[in-house]
């Protein structure tokens, strides 16, 4: 029992408050009435503060039938917030929780054995799962790729690659296409996405999705032109499961999103 736990008196327990004299000693007897429909160990210590060990002495009470713990009363959950509750509306109206300093160190430690990272160079970070995802549409049916780029040429272009590759595609390069194409079931099992958006600012977006109850473990692989280390560092931190930089071949490309998916 701790002190939260709550205390009742029985029947048994109500006859002895009742009796004159009673069976119990005046000080467990003053207890037991004390308790009386409903105390915790925590208000009885602060009525009693120079009893004894009055946890030993509760346990004795209700061990002898007198007192009986009331069942735990359940704890109000801590509200929501709207990116968590699913509101994918408002997943643009507030900046994600910077990355903390474990995170910062972990996408240092990722790209720490990577080679030639500096721009003119292919970058390929994905990390993969350990065992293969089920499309969240079901077992048997296609996986939903969902393309995030505010170029129009590239994102058809990668578009083409995924559904050649055998996926289910959804495209959107704005803030009210990203909403619209979030709100179809089922949602994508792997992202695409530029940071380089026309009306949002990416690592925000990819921070937000992180923040989402339905798509923080969702894979996302960053393709962007990018290729400073701070701008990796920033993207792995901020939870992306891979980094590339653009241009990138569709097989490539095909090849490291199945990786993200653990599939073959």
């Amino acid at each position: 029992m701790t002190a939260k736990t709550v205390y009742r008196t029985t029947a048994k327990g109500d006859a002895e408050v009742a009796a004159k004299p009673g069976v119990l000693k005046p000080g467990m007897k003053g207890l037991l009435a004390a308790v009386g429909a409903k105390a915790s160990a925590e208000s009885l210590r602060i009525k009693f503060p120079k009893a004894g060990d009055l946890d030993a002495a509760l346990a004795h009470l209700a061990l002898d039938g007198y007192v009986e713990a009331l069942p735990a009363e359940p704890v109000a959950s801590k509200p929501k917030s709207a990116a968590q509750t699913g509101s994918l509306e408002n997943l643009f109206n507030e900046k994600p929780k910077e990355p903390t300093i474990h995170q910062l160190k972990m996408a240092e430690g990722t790209i720490s054995g990577a080679r030639r990272l500096k721009a003119g160079y292919q970058i390929s970070i994905v990390n993969r799962p350990g065992r293969p995802l089920v499309p969240r549409g079901g077992a048997g049916e296609k996986h939903v790729v969902l393309v995030i780029d505010g170029h129009e040429a590239e994102a058809l272009e990668t578009a083409r690659g995924m559904m050649l590759g055998g996926f289910d595609v959804r495209g959107a390069g704005t803030k009210a296409e990203i909403v619209a194409a979030l709100g179809k079931k089922p949602l994508p099992d792997l992202i695409i996405m530029d940071v380089d958006l026309p009306d949002a600012v990416g690592l925000d977006l990819l921070g937000k999705f992180r923040e989402h109850d339905e798509l923080k473990d969702t894979p996302i692989i960053v393709v962007t032109a990018r290729a400073e280390r701070d701008d990796i560092v920033a993207a792995l931190a901020y939870g992306a499961t891979g980094y590339l930089n653009k241009p990138i071949k569709a097989e490539a490309l095909l090849r490291h999103v199945k990786d993200a998916l653990g599939i073959p």
